[in-house]
């Protein structure tokens, strides 16, 4: 099987948590799907960030949805949305 691309958006609580910290928390758990390939802070609107993750997983069914998951359960995320997904050559 092949690798693929997965762009994750994560919104935090609220615009006062510290997306450094979390950026940290998020990477352990990253690690038994897959690896990190960036995480960039994006702006939204009125002071609140996301975080911008490309992650690296097998391309196979159901791929980032154990992750989704794992992420999701962090207490300071609010939501974790897949975006573009492309495979890797």
């Amino acid at each position: 099987m092949g690798e693929v691309a997965v762009q994750l958006k994560i919104m935090p609580n609220g615009p006062d948590v510290d997306l450094k910290g979390l950026s940290s928390r998020i990477t352990s758990q990253v690690a038994p799907y897959g690896r990190l390939y960036s995480c960039e802070v994006q702006p939204i609107a009125f002071g609140l960030k996301a975080l911008m993750l490309t992650v690296i997983v097998e391309d196979k069914e159901g791929g980032t949805e154990a992750l989704e998951a794992s992420i999701s359960e962090i207490n300071e995320v609010e939501s974790v949305q897949a975006g573009a997904v492309t495979r890797m050559l």
